[in-house]
């Protein structure tokens, strides 16, 4: 899976939880280790229908864990 579609996803779901693009301060690492973290899952799970749930939950987590 590209990697540009997947942060692009990740940025979309980040505006639910009203960030903007712009307040986005992510380091280049965490931009890493969310994308890493989504293909982990999608690969393990074998869901790639399953990508937007799959993001949704990656950056939930993220947020829920700092």
């Amino acid at each position: 899976m590209n990697r540009l579609l997947i942060r692009k996803m990740i940025k979309r779901s980040l505006k639910d939880y009203l960030w903007e693009e712009e307040n986005c301060t992510l380091t280049d690492e965490e931009w890493r280790n969310l994308e890493e973290e989504v293909l982990r899952q999608i690969n393990e799970e074998g869901q790639n229908e399953a990508i937007y749930s799959i993001i949704q939950d990656v950056v939930y987590a993220y947020f829920t864990n700092k």
